[in-house]
C-alpha cells in the first residue's frame, strides 16, 4: 500500500467528505489522511494548487499561511471540490461522496486537468460556511 500525501485531507478527517483512495494513518502529529494512489496524489495535489490559484485571487489573498486566514484555505478546499462534483456528477449534495470519482469525471468530461474551469467554482469556494454543522 502506498502512502502518499492526501490534499484534501483535512475534508476528510472531519468525515465532511470521502474518497476511494483514501485510508486514515497515525502521524505522531495525529490522525492524518493517506492516498493509496502516487498518481490520484499528485492529480489531487495539481488540483488542489489550480484551485488556490483561482480562489486566492477571489479572495484578495496570497499563499501566506501567516498573513491568509486558514479559512480561506478551507473555503478554497472545501468549495472548490463541492463545486467541481456539482459540475460533473450533476448532483446539488453539500457534501462529497467520493473526491477521487469527482476529480476522475471531471478529468474524463474536460480530457485534461488543466481544461477544468476551476474558475467556474470560485461563487461556491466564497459561499461556503467555514464551521457550519454538517450531516
Amino acid at each position: 500500500m502506498t502512502d502518499c500525501k492526501c490534499s484534501f485531507a483535512a475534508t476528510m478527517i472531519r468525515e465532511d467528505y470521502a474518497c476511494e483512495k483514501a485510508h486514515m494513518v497515525t502521524r505522531r502529529s495525529g490522525p492524518d489522511i493517506s492516498c493509496d494512489s502516487e498518481d490520484a496524489s499528485r492529480r489531487c495535489e495539481d488540483l488542489l494548487n489550480r484551485f488556490k490559484e483561482v480562489g486566492l485571487s477571489a479572495f484578495n489573498a496570497e499563499d501566506d499561511l501567516l498573513k491568509t486566514p486558514h479559512s480561506v484555505y478551507v473555503k478554497i478546499q472545501y468549495g472548490g471540490l463541492l463545486g467541481l462534483t456539482r459540475d460533473v456528477m450533476h448532483t446539488s449534495a453539500d457534501r462529497v461522496e467520493n473526491i477521487f470519482e469527482s476529480i476522475d469525471q471531471a478529468v474524463k468530461h474536460y480530457h485534461v486537468l488543466e481544461a477544468i474551469p476551476c474558475q467556474d467554482y470560485v461563487q461556491t469556494m466564497k459561499k461556503f460556511k467555514v464551521g457550519r454543522k454538517r450531516r
